[in-house]
């Protein structure tokens, strides 16, 4: 049985990271999914289960802390590993992601091949976790 590569749900609402970070996911075998906004993301996330969902914090309409608890509260998104992308590292801010049930904070700004270092990181903790 062969397995499918992991599913990585990117949502923020820059365009031009969204596809700096689908291209460079896809290219170390992951499965990326994007979103421009928190509440796409949340469809996104709905539909596709991904193993993993990366969220900036900053976005217009709903920030990362507003969609991680989203995410948190729904029984289809809730096991999903989250990693906030935030600017500055106060004490707040981690707090803040402590509260919405954030996994994982990654300071911008990023390259991809850091974020997919702090993916597999989660996925192969996540994976010692169950067994």
């Amino acid at each position: 049985m062969q397995s499918h590569p992991p599913v990585v749900l990117i949502v923020g609402d820059h365009q031009d990271a969204l596809a700096m970070y689908a291209i460079g996911l896809l290219t170390m075998g992951f499965q990326p999914v994007t979103a421009g906004s928190s509440d796409v993301g949340f469809r996104r996330a709905c539909d596709t289960h991904p193993e993993v969902i990366v969220a900036d914090v900053r976005m217009p309409a709903s920030s990362g802390f507003d969609l991680t608890r989203r995410l948190r509260e729904d029984d289809r998104t809730k096991d999903s590993g989250i990693i906030l992308l935030i600017d500055q590292a106060s004490d707040s801010v981690m707090q803040q992601a402590r509260d919405a049930g954030c996994d994982r904070l990654l300071l911008m700004p990023c390259l991809p091949d850091a974020l997919a270092l702090e993916i597999h990181d989660m996925l192969a903790s996540r994976r010692h976790d169950l067994s």
